[in-house]
């Protein structure tokens, strides 16, 4: 399927897109930078990665073997959040999503709609107060400590020429970019 839109600088732009596994690993990515507890979780992490290494260190200090129990702990943990983690969650997202088939969004003054085989949603700037921009998409954001709401709109959508600089400009007008 080829993806398409039609820009009107300043008052709409349509999209037309197939979410991919890509799109799904951005947005969880730009989602967590606005979290809150995400930034939070990723830094207790890190320094629970860090006592834990500490702690194996302190064998050679009094001239022995180090543990390597807590310091192959460490190394896994930290591999497993910080690099499988959000590609299993794009993986499980992308599933779910793939099921709805091609999206349809119309992005104007009022917010943003969003339809698919599954239905359509309306938000309105109130309710996606914030966006985000990644390489390959836009992801609005909703204003809760949990970031609990977000939509992808695929730069991919827009192909006119200028239609992600005019989602960017209509964007602009409306949120706050993070």
């Amino acid at each position: 399927m080829e993806d398409r839109a039609e820009a009107t600088v300043g008052e709409r732009v349509e999209l037309e897109y197939q979410l991919v596994r890509e799109d799904w690993r951005q947005a969880l990515k730009a989602r967590a930078r606005a979290s809150s507890r995400a930034v939070r979780m990723q830094r207790l992490l890190l320094l629970a990665a860090v006592l834990l290494g500490g702690v194996s260190v302190v064998p050679l200090l009094h001239g022995e073997g180090p543990d390597l129990v807590p310091l192959v702990t460490t190394v896994l943990v930290v591999v497993l959040v910080f690099v499988l983690q959000p590609r299993l969650m794009a993986r499980q997202f992308h599933k779910m999503a793939s099921r709805h088939g091609t999206y349809r969004a119309v992005v104007d003054d009022t917010g943003a709609t969003v339809i698919n085989t599954g239905g359509s949603s309306h938000l309105n700037w109130t309710a996606a107060p914030h966006y985000a921009e990644t390489p390959d998409l836009f992801v609005l954001l909703s204003d809760d400590k949990n970031v609990s709401c977000l939509t992808l709109l695929p730069k991919r959508g827009a192909q006119e020429p200028g239609g992600a600089d005019a989602l960017r400009a209509l964007l602009d007008r409306h949120i706050r970019r993070l």
